[in-house]
């Protein structure tokens, strides 16, 4: 007898992030189980993403809480000299529709590879 494998589909695609929630890329998460983001080195004040939810597509953002009440976030080093993985938190995968918002404007227009499982 074999072993099964369940393999998922696995897709990368770049996203902009900014202090401005109406600058940061929307993120569809209908297809996610499971995410990371890359980023590359970098030399910023940003020390984290906030994570935004929406219903809809291009639809009203607002901040995502836990159950405990507190902001949903991705602690970021804010200056690195090699590339960086974060692991998305798992209240996410819960939101259809997520932009990830830097808390920092001089970080505005960092592009990040989002690296998802389906």
């Amino acid at each position: 007898m074999s072993d099964s494998k369940i393999r998922r589909k696995n897709k990368a695609f770049p996203v902009t992030l900014d202090a401005a929630v109406s600058n940061a890329t929307e993120i569809v998460m209908v297809d996610m189980a499971g995410g990371m983001v890359s980023i590359g080195t970098q030399n910023t004040n940003a020390t984290q993403l906030a994570v935004h939810v929406s219903s809809a597509s291009a639809g009203t953002y607002a901040p995502l809480y836990d159950k405990d009440g507190s902001a949903v976030k991705i602690t970021l080093a804010a200056s690195t000299a090699d590339s960086r993985v974060y692991a998305m938190p798992d209240e996410v995968f819960a939101a259809p529709f997520i932009k990830l918002v830097l808390n920092n404007t001089a970080a505005n227009g960092l592009t990040a590879t989002i690296l998802a499982k389906g």
